[in-house]
Order: structure tokens, then C-alpha cells, then sequence
């Protein structure tokens, strides 16, 4: 889930590139170029964020849309896979599985495990929704409520747990699969995107790691980070 790129929202490309540039008009590509500006934007953007999504990238995604089969084999040329889900409408990259393939998105520092906890109830909370409902919200009061029964053993320090809960909120924050309310600090919505991102098989894998984490001595001390696939950071 890790991959050190500089989260960029699309502020840069309004709607109007579209229109000035046109998705259709070869006379206003860029020279040396077969892709129209709104359209390279658009890949730039997916590059430079973790993902990208047509509520908070409108004209990114747009562009995406009229020119998916160019921009994947662009990407398919840097040994990146696109993944775009229009249900949840949500579009990112995947390091292209192959083993001789050159690894270009790189690892960051590992999610800690709280965080990655919070994935895992973040990504269930989805499990009976779909894209057509309205979004999830959640307060710091369910997400410490939730990471509660992981305290460490012997940890009666409530300031040291409120500050835990604390840390795997601005983690996730940062990945932008949550979003404060600005008018109730406690209160936060969770991204669609979490759903395409976090698959069923990295779910199981992250709840599996847990699993093991439990049963080995000393693995409940609230230090265990959990390396997860480089795509989501």
C-alpha cells in the first residue's frame, strides 16, 4: 500500500480545460504529443496521487473516461496496471505483478498496526453497501471503541490509548480514505474508494497477519507495523 508520491488534488485542471482544449481537437495537442492537455493532466494526476476519484478530481476523471485505452497503455509502458472502478467511481494504479517488471512505485515506512486495523473496519464497514448509497460516516468514538479490545496487555494509561486512536486517524486521514467533517471534529467520512482499493484478498491477508500477530509472543505490545501493498500510499 505504500508508494512515496506527493498526494495532489486536481485543482490545477478545471472543467474548463476540457472545453479549450477539447478531448477531440488534434489541432490543439501538445507538440510532440498524441494526447490532448486535459488528457495529459489526467495522467499526470493519476500519477502524482494515490488515486483519484470523479468527486474530488472531476476533471481528471472525465478525461480519463475519454481516453482510458491511451493513458492504460501509457502506463502499461512505465509497468503500471490502471484499475478503474466506475461503480464506485474511483480510478488508480497497480505495479504490474510481473517478476522481471521494474519496480517503480516505492515502499514507504509501513502502516502501523493501528492504522491498518482501521483499514480492515473501515473496508467492512462497506461490506453491505454499495456504490449507490449514501456515503459512510463514522465517529472517533467507533473508532476507539473499535481499536479498544487491541490495547496491550497491562495498558491502564487511557491518555496513551486516546492518543493511539488519535494517530490512526490522521494516518488514515493522510491516505485520504477519511475525510473530517469541518463543522464536528468528531465525525468523519469514509472514502468509496477503500472499497476498490482494498480487495477481498488484502483484506483476509491484513486480518491474517493479525491472526498471527496474536498468537506470537509479545505481539500485542502495539508496535507491530504491517508492510501492505506500496499502491495505497
Amino acid at each position: 500500500m505504500n508508494e512515496r508520491t506527493d498526494a495532489v488534488d486536481d485543482d490545477s485542471t478545471s472543467s474548463d480545460d476540457l472545453d479549450e482544449h477539447g478531448l477531440e481537437g488534434a489541432a490543439n495537442f501538445p507538440s510532440g504529443s498524441q494526447l490532448p492537455t486535459a488528457t495529459r493532466r489526467a495522467l499526470t494526476t493519476l500519477l502524482t496521487n494515490r488515486f483519484i476519484t470523479r468527486s474530488r478530481n472531476r476533471s481528471a476523471w472525465d478525461a480519463l473516461l475519454a481516453y482510458e485505452n491511451e493513458i492504460r497503455e501509457r502506463l502499461a509502458d512505465m509497468y503500471l496496471l490502471l484499475v478503474v472502478d466506475k461503480d464506485y467511481e474511483v480510478a488508480f494504479k497497480r505495479q504490474d505483478p510481473a517478476e522481471d517488471s521494474p519496480r517503480l512505485l516505492r515502499r514507504d515506512k509501513p502502516l502501523h498496526r493501528d492504522a491498518s486495523l482501521l483499514l480492515i473496519h473501515l473496508r467492512k464497514e462497506h461490506t453491505y453497501t454499495d456504490a449507490a448509497d449514501e456515503p459512510v460516516v463514522i465517529t472517533r468514538a467507533q473508532v476507539g471503541e473499535f481499536l479498544r479490545p487491541f490495547r496491550e496487555d497491562g495498558d491502564g494509561d487511557e491518555a496513551r490509548f486516546e492518543s493511539r486512536v488519535d494517530k490512526a486517524i490522521r494516518a488514515v486521514v493522510e491516505l485520504k480514505l477519511l475525510t473530517p467533517d469541518p463543522d464536528a471534529d468528531y465525525l468523519f467520512t469514509v472514502s468509496p474508494a477503500v472499497v476498490p482499493l482494498i480487495g477481498a484478498d488484502e483484506m483476509m491477508r491484513m486480518e491474517r497477519h493479525f491472526v498471527q500477530a496474536a498468537k506470537a509472543e509479545g505481539a500485542t505490545d502495539g508496535s507491530d507495523e504491517v508492510k501492505t501493498d506500496e499502491d495505497l500510499t
